[in-house]
């Protein structure tokens, strides 16, 4: 469930950007030398509102070739189509609400003025400016030859370009994307990166270098699923400026169980958690020393099945674990029981709330589940339909949120 969760998600905000290039100056993406960028803000990553409004999606007919934009207004709750043609029905391609660009992100908030989202097909996916009510969409940029990765960490910004991971025959590239004129240049250098990213820090990535190696099965399924890497992680930083690459930190495999190690870039911190040791620590950027936040977190012996650690977030300087009923305090270290909101239970699995938003002091959660009908088409061309459960999705306080205080204001329905 957390995975298609992950999916969806859009977290954490960004910063303002430059102007939009006019509707007929669309780029071609080119491999550039890296150029500085002057803006010398820190790397904020895309997400799906901000605290005037959040943006959805929904798909308009049942072989979902066509999808119609929602604006949710979080002061009023009020779900509008944004359409001012008179009569629309709002479920054909001459809609404004409407894009055939298909598969498509949900709208990102670039600044007060501008929306992003990158629409498919893969192999050839375009990145595409429009306002905030949907309309004026133009193209920023034509991506043929790059295959970004759609994940929930798909876009950065520094308020002068856009940021994101893609792969090219050879392997994985860090782009920069201008957002004036939708100039591409390639971070990489022209050179694969091999390495999966964790986050950004300031104006430098954080990716993952592994040097590890499993056993051999033996055929013992159960004991195969429990055997763990030897080797060495190790995260270094790559800046957008230079490009260059230094070492953070390493793990070694003599000293720790590489598989039950967890690290999390929340708020701009780098954080680890050791799951056989019931440690969280954070590490110091300039000198890649940890220090230890708390050793009382509960302990997974190498030999017991893995948790599922997953921080969500800094809320109010506490740390939040999606189904790790603690907190944690970002400063002291002070371990505290979290109170639990309600169950949500989606298709008979329970769960608790998840952070779709995250404001000032508010969070955009999913708040209930509704069963109903999906109806769509089979791949033969025949009707089919899906009993499961919609989302709904609803503001709460941070405050109630962390005190399990279920004081929601419901506002729309989740992304299905």
């Amino acid at each position: 469930m957390k995975r298609v969760y992950s999916i969806l998600l859009a977290t954490l905000l960004l910063a303002g950007c430059g102007s939009a290039p006019a509707a007929d100056s669309t780029a071609t993406a080119e491999s550039t030398t890296a150029s500085v960028s002057a803006s010398g803000e820190p790397l904020r990553m895309l997400q799906s509102g901000d605290e005037k409004q959040y943006y959805t999606e929904t798909t308009v007919d049942e072989a979902e070739t066509m999808l119609q934009y929602h604006i949710i207004d979080l002061d009023s709750g009020e779900d509008s189509i944004p359409c001012d043609v008179k009569g629309c029905t709002h479920d054909t391609a001459d809609c404004p609400a409407v894009t055939t660009k298909l598969p498509s992100t949900t709208p990102l908030v670039v600044d007060d003025n501008t929306l992003i989202a990158l629409s498919g097909p893969y192999e050839a996916a375009t990145l595409f400016l429009m306002d905030r009510n949907c309309q004026n969409r133009r193209d920023l940029v034509e991506l043929d030859g790059i295959y970004p990765y759609w994940n929930t960490r798909i876009l950065y910004t520094d308020g002068e370009a856009l940021y994101f991971f893609g792969a090219e025959n050879d392997g994985t590239h860090l782009y920069r994307v201008t957002l004036e004129d939708g100039t591409v240049t390639d971070l990489s250098g022209g050179q694969p990166l091999e390495s999966p990213y964790l986050g950004a820090i300031g104006r430098d990535f954080v990716l993952t270098q592994s040097d590890t190696t499993y056993p051999d099965p033996t055929g013992d399924l159960a004991a195969d699923a429990m055997a763990h890497p030897t080797g060495t992680l190790t995260h270094v930083l790559l800046n957008i400026d230079t490009g260059e690459t230094r070492e953070l930190c390493s793990y070694s495999s003599d000293e720790y169980v590489l598989d039950r190690q967890y690290f999390y870039i929340v708020d701009g911190q780098y954080y680890w958690l050791d799951s056989t040791a019931g440690t969280l620590s954070t590490v110091d950027l300039a000198t890649g020393e940890s220090r230890l936040l708390t050793d009382q977190l509960p302990v997974i012996a190498p030999d017991e099945p893995p948790s599922d650690y997953q921080m969500e977030a800094n809320l109010n300087g506490w740390l939040v674990f999606y189904n790790l009923p603690l907190l944690v305090n970002a400063e002291t270290g002070e371990v505290r029981q979290r109170a639990d909101l309600p169950e949500n239970y989606w298709n008979g699995y329970g769960h608790q709330p998840s952070i779709f938003l995250q404001l000032q002091d508010r969070l955009l959660v999913d708040c209930r589940y509704e069963p109903y009908t999906r109806t769509g088409i089979d791949k033969d061309g025949t009707p089919i339909t899906t009993e499961t459960e919609q989302m709904y999705l609803g503001l709460i306080s941070i405050d109630d949120f962390l005190n399990g205080v279920p004081n929601y204001t419901e506002v729309c329905k989740g992304p299905y």
